[in-house]
């Protein structure tokens, strides 16, 4: 067991190869370094502290400072674009601002335009799926299916026109790099910056000519949504709409490779899902719970003060391991066992208190069609390739490639 759990060491070892193909590990000797009355460093782990954390409405979601701080003075200059974006996501805001934001995105993301979102959710699954090999040779399932699917569903919800789908994922996962690799470049900066601008353009095309001629999608929602006389800003619009982009894009297609992934690995829960379909409900919830796509998140302290047992300085950073507290043994009996009748509703997959995941909904519509059909079409479905190559970032987990036959 290591006894050094630093900030600094902890995220070196969790981007290793062996933390980042098993952080659960890593997770466990933090709990039991706990146990045995060692000092852990500036992380909460168990489940009622993340929990307790992320009610906390004055802890500080502002990590944007915190995310460019590596960088040199002239490229952080030159990045400029890309924190403005950055400052206005709702995802990094504080109230009331957050509050706000927050109001105007749910008066647009309604339950109605998720309902909406199923019949194109089946549609684009059943495209994607013509285009994979039907038997023989192995074929990357994630690429093929899960990484374009959540994609082209968020662009049709926003209106993004088809042409643009693909440069519109590149600049959103240029943005996932910046917040989830831990090791931000000038390089990573200058591209990311880049691609905010490309971004705008294009979005300041979209806002005009949904001014003029409003449609039923969710840019024209979003720029209609009034809240107490207030409306989101040219800036709120351009970054929640690339958020929206991104978070809908990169959790959701890490949550389906990584819940496939889990029932592929465990071929007794696939078998009883496949004979008893009202179990995709709690399977849903248990893939989340067991191999969460977003694995951790960061508060700022506001002040000097305590926090779950921690002494916090004023803009000292607290690290939350969501993967960890979906790991619980006090909450979650037997946490390592992937169980899909388990009663899992409670995990902290999409986050807790004023920062719950907007998309949640979406999110679990798109399990619920998906992999249903996945098995329809590849009834003998199974791993061409055990040894799994995971995305190198921090927050977000999913594999950069799933081989299956």
């Amino acid at each position: 067991m290591s006894d050094d759990w630093s900030v600094t060491s902890v995220i070196r070892r969790l981007l290793s190869p062996e933390g980042l193909a098993d952080p659960y590990a890593i997770y466990s000797e933090i709990r039991a370094a706990a146990d045995a009355g060692l000092p852990t460093g500036r992380f909460l782990f168990r489940y009622a502290d993340v929990r307790e954390a992320l009610y906390d409405r004055d802890l500080s979601s502002d990590r944007v400072s915190a995310i460019l701080r590596p960088l040199p003075e002239e490229a952080r200059r030159e990045a400029a674009p890309l924190e403005e974006t950055m400052r206005d996501i709702v995802v990094f805001s504080d109230p009331p601002d957050h509050r706000r934001l927050r109001r105007l995105l749910l008066k647009a993301f309604t339950p109605r335009m998720v309902a909406q979102a199923k019949p194109a959710i089946e549609k684009l699954t059943r495209s994607l799926l013509d285009g994979l090999p039907a038997e023989g040779d192995a074929f990357d399932l994630h690429r093929g299916l899960m990484y374009p699917m959540p994609a082209l569903v968020v662009s049709a919800l926003l209106g993004i026109p088809e042409e643009e789908h693909e440069a519109f994922q590149g600049w959103a996962l240029d943005l996932v790099l910046v917040v989830g690799s831990g090791r931000i470049t000038p390089e990573l900066a200058r591209r990311a910056s880049d691609s905010a601008l490309r971004m705008r353009e294009l979005l300041s095309r979209l806002v005009e000519q949904r001014r003029n001629a409003p449609g039923p999608d969710l840019l024209s929602a979003m720029i209609e949504a009034v809240n107490e006389g207030e409306r989101l800003t040219e800036n709120e619009l351009y970054a929640n709409a690339l958020f929206l982009m991104t978070a809908g894009h990169e959790t959701a297609t890490n949550m389906l490779s990584n819940g496939l992934l889990a029932l592929l690995r465990h071929p007794d829960q696939l078998e009883l899902l496949r004979g008893d379909h009202s179990l995709l409900g709690s399977a849903t919830e248990e893939m989340l719970r067991f191999e969460g796509p977003v694995q951790i998140a960061a508060r700022i302290a506001d002040r000097d003060r305590e926090l779950c047992g921690l002494d916090l300085n004023r803009g000292q950073p607290v690290i939350l391991l969501l993967g960890a507290a979906n790991r619980d043994p006090d909450v979650f009996e037997d946490p390592d066992r992937f169980d899909i009748t388990r009663e899992a509703k409670g995990h902290l997959a999409f986050s807790h208190g004023m920062h719950f995941c907007l998309g949640a909904a979406l999110a679990r519509a798109e399990m619920e069609v998906v992999l249903p059909l996945v098995f329809e079409r590849f009834p003998r479905l199974r791993l061409a390739e055990e040894d799994i190559e995971w995305q190198p970032t921090l927050d977000f987990r999913g594999p950069n490639r799933l081989l299956v036959r």
